[in-house]
């Protein structure tokens, strides 16, 4: 079979390597080597995809950290606020939400009770009640005093309860009404009472002296 040159297409014989009419060799001319770039396309895509997850998570978890925060860094105010909030609105759940069950306040109030004290209130300001406040001065209960309230809470109430924390909030509480509005400042105390924020009136001080009065009588 003849075979034919590749450059000029000119007979060749079968043993001819050079065709005598162009010169050069019969071979097949190489095709261009195309690179396969779809994988590096590919790799780059998941990268990027990678990178945007990593930093999707990161913003989830930065946004809980701060709703966290925001729900329990400040949680020894709850009790403050359910006891204000309690009275402006002469709702006695909410007002009892500020104290620890121990002291079974919900025995020795009512409903009536919390409405009377609203009339009180527009009686001498007016409708509209609105009770505002704010934190002049918060301090940190020592451990030993915490330990001393614990034990007052077992000689008074007789219930073994874990006090953890605690802080004595100097507040400035503001009442306001339609015909006229008053601003006073009080102490109170807040007590981490296992493991929830509760207001009890009851100081270290308070405390330390009941414990050794009891302790004199015996």
């Amino acid at each position: 079979m003849s075979k034919f040159c590749e450059n000029c297409g000119a007979e060749m014989a079968d043993d001819e390597v050079v065709c005598k009419h162009c010169g050069p060799q019969a071979e097949p001319v190489a095709e261009p080597v195309v690179e396969n770039t779809s994988n590096a396309t590919s790799a780059n895509s998941n990268n990027t995809k990678n990178i945007a997850i990593i930093a999707g998570i990161a913003a989830v978890v930065i946004i809980l950290v701060i709703v966290i925060f925001s729900i329990f860094g400040k949680g020894w105010k709850k009790p403050i606020d359910n006891y204000f909030k309690g009275m402006e609105k002469g709702k006695l759940e909410t007002y009892l939400k500020a104290y620890p069950e121990f002291m079974e306040m919900g025995d020795k109030m009512e409903e009536e009770d919390m409405e009377d004290m609203l009339d009180e209130f527009e009686d001498e300001y007016g409708e509209k009640i609105k009770i505002s406040y704010e934190v002049t001065k918060k301090e940190k209960i020592k451990k030993d005093d915490l330990e001393d309230v614990e034990k007052y809470i077992k000689e008074r109430y007789e219930e073994d309860v874990k006090v953890s924390k605690g802080y004595e909030v100097k507040v400035k509480a503001t009442i306001k009404g339609k015909d006229d509005e008053d601003t006073d400042s009080q102490k109170m105390y807040v007590y981490k009472i296992d493991g929830k924020w509760k207001y009890f009136s009851v100081s270290p001080d308070t405390a330390k002296d009941a414990l050794k009065d009891a302790e004199d009588e015996d």
